[in-house]
Parts: structure tokens; sequence; C-alpha cells
């Protein structure tokens, strides 16, 4: 009978099933719900006239349908987000959608709870707002983060002074560079002075040999080449090692907190997905708002 009524699914692709009439949902979860309630529809008479009661208190306000479908237009699919929160795959920006997601939620429930209709507040009462979660996320994520722990900052700046150090000083390291070698360039009177790298002894300073009778004491020749030579001094050392450390240490650091934060999502994880249940049947029921008053349906 599902398939025979094109309830669902049409045998011609260019035939409008019940589903793809209906559907004027704003969010992932509030269709499959809507595919659920045609699928699986009420028998008693009292829900469903709780649910018609819902429609028309929408069609009556048609400034309330519009400001919850703009904040529903938002969510994202919070109940997907939430299990992937569940199992720890939930990349940053996935959770920073999650939290924007829960934002929404509490406009949609504000708004609800402003109208006057009693059969739609009796919706919104079960949401529960995570306005502290929500704040915590949007402080402590990057609103930039990269989709993956390692390509980029994921991880705020302010949350952690040492991690922020450290990305200076990673994100510093040319113009420190620059700094060493003028300064050792006027300091020895050699101007074709240069600083280089390679991946045998690191970081080391280049002299011309037509330089070479300036060279401090101090520093240690590591290598002849042609019509140069090159030298190796204990601050380019204890550079090199800080910002060798310094990449492994960040991506670290991000991990760690990432998981503080992925631990914090599953403290709430409950109310989330009850939340992302409460305003699926609110997405669906201003769903049938919207097709009701644009294909004038008449409440039975």
């Amino acid at each position: 009978t599902v398939r025979n009524l094109e309830l669902i699914q049409s045998f011609n692709d260019e035939t409008a099933t019940l589903f793809h009439t209906l559907n004027h949902t704003c969010s992932p979860m509030g269709a499959r719900l809507l595919r659920r309630w045609i699928m699986m529809p009420l028998k008693s008479k009292e829900p469903i006239e709780a649910r018609l009661s819902r429609v028309e208190s929408l069609t009556k306000n048609p400034e309330l349908l519009a400001e919850l479908r703009l904040h529903l237009n938002t969510l994202g699919d919070v109940e997907r987000l939430a299990s992937k929160a569940a199992t720890g795959r939930i990349n940053p920006r996935e959770i920073l959608q999650l939290a924007k997601g829960m934002e929404s939620i509490g406009h949609v429930k504000g708004f609800i709870e402003k109208s006057k209709s009693k059969s739609l507040q009796g919706l919104s009462t079960p949401i529960q707002l995570l306005t502290d979660w929500v704040n915590t996320i949007f402080s402590k994520i990057n609103p930039e983060a990269p989709l993956a722990l390692n390509r980029g900052e994921v991880i705020a700046r302010g949350v952690n002074a040492e991690l922020d150090e450290l990305r200076d000083l990673q994100q510093s390291g040319k113009d420190h560079l620059q700094r060493i070698q003028e300064r050792e360039s006027e300091r020895t009177g050699i101007p074709s002075l240069k600083i280089a790298f390679n991946n045998v002894f690191g970081y080391y300073l280049e002299v011309r040999n037509t330089h070479k009778d300036k060279v401090p004491p101090e520093w240690i020749r590591k290598q002849t080449v042609t019509q140069a030579e090159r030298y190796i001094t204990p601050e380019l050392k204890e550079y090199e090692s800080k910002i060798s450390g310094a990449e492994e240490r960040i991506s670290s650091m991000e991990f760690q907190l990432y998981q503080e934060i992925l631990a914090e999502a599953l403290v709430q994880l409950n109310t989330m997905q009850h939340n992302a249940r409460v305003v699926a049947e609110i997405d669906v029921i201003t769903s049938f708002a919207s097709v009701a008053t644009s294909n004038k349906y008449v409440k039975p």
C-alpha cells in the first residue's frame, strides 16, 4: 500500500509523492520524522486533534511561523551530530555547528514561549537550554577551525597560555631568525651573512670566504662549501630545539584540550538528543503550517 499510494517514493521520478508535497521541513531530522509520521500515522482522535491544533495556531500566527522557520533553518542535523559526539568522531567544525544548533533551539523555545498558544507552549516546554555549554564551545573552539585536528588552529586563542606561546614561537620563526641575522651581521661586520637550514645540522650561519676572518671564535664551523663556510651557534641550536618541539607539543596539547571538550559534550549528550527530538517535531509542525498556508489546506 505504501508503494502503490506512492507515499514516499514514486514509480515515476517526475511524480510528486505525499512526502514531497508535505515536506517543507527546515532540517534533515525534521524530514526524517515526517517520513516516520507518514509511515506510522496516528490512529487515535485526541493526539490527531492536538497535532492539528498546533498547526492551526501557526497558520493563524504567520509572524511566529516565519521566526521559527528562520531559526530552524540554522539548526543543521543536530541529531546526527549529537550521535557523532557520542562516538567521539565529531570534528571541530561539526561541534561548532552542534553548539550553533543548540543555540538556535534555545531561540525556538523562546519564541514559542512568548506565543499565546498553549498547545505550542506544551511542545516547547521539554526543551532544556544549554546556554553555558554553548558559550563554552564558542569560547574554546576557534570559529575558523579546520575540519581535522592536525590541519591548523582548533583551540581558540586565550584558552591555554602555553599553547598560545608555542603558536607565537612557531609563527614568528622567520621574523626571529631575521632579527638574529641582522644583529650578527651588524655585530661582526659581515654584510652578506645569511641564516639557512638543512636536514643534516639544522639552522646555520653562512659566511662567504671573503669575510672568514671576521667570524667570532664562539661560532662552530660545521661545513665548507664552494666559496663559503657554514657555522652553528648555541643560540641557533637552542632556537631550533624550540621550533622542532613546538609543532609536536602544539599537536599534543590541541588533541588533549579537544578531548576535554568532547568529554564536556558527553555530559550534555542526553539533553542534546532530547532537544533534537523535540525540535524535529516542531520542524514538522511548522512544515505542515507552511504547506497548509501555501496550498490553502483547511483543518478538518
